[in-house]
């Protein structure tokens, strides 16, 4: 059986998310609001090369967490807090339907 676009949608989301640097870039954007930050700053703030930040820039945008805005020559970044909530509240709310496995608390 493959994968339904939800599913496949859910899969690119948490793997935006599953990598600590992934975390670090979210949590920074997310301190800025929707205003965002360009590259330049993203990565002054969180000391990454860039080759390492455009890196983790990739899956944030595939899984659909990354704002892109062009001011100028330079590209704003920002965390598309809508689609962040939609998709976990989504998600958790078919897990608490019975639909999606719950974790215990082991």
């Amino acid at each position: 059986m493959k994968p339904n676009k939800t599913q496949e949608k859910y899969a690119a989301f948490f793997q935006a998310l599953s990598h600590r640097r992934r975390q670090m870039i979210c949590d920074i954007l997310l301190k800025q609001g929707p205003k965002g930050l360009t590259f330049g700053e993203l990565q002054r703030q969180s000391e990454l090369q860039a080759s390492t930040l455009s890196h983790h820039l990739w899956f944030m945008d595939r899984g659909g967490i990354l704002r892109r805005k062009q001011k100028g020559r330079e590209t704003v970044l920002s965390v598309d807090i809508a689609f962040l909530r939609r998709v976990s509240l989504g998600y958790g709310d078919r897990a608490m339907a019975g639909s999606v496995p719950a974790l215990s608390a082991a």
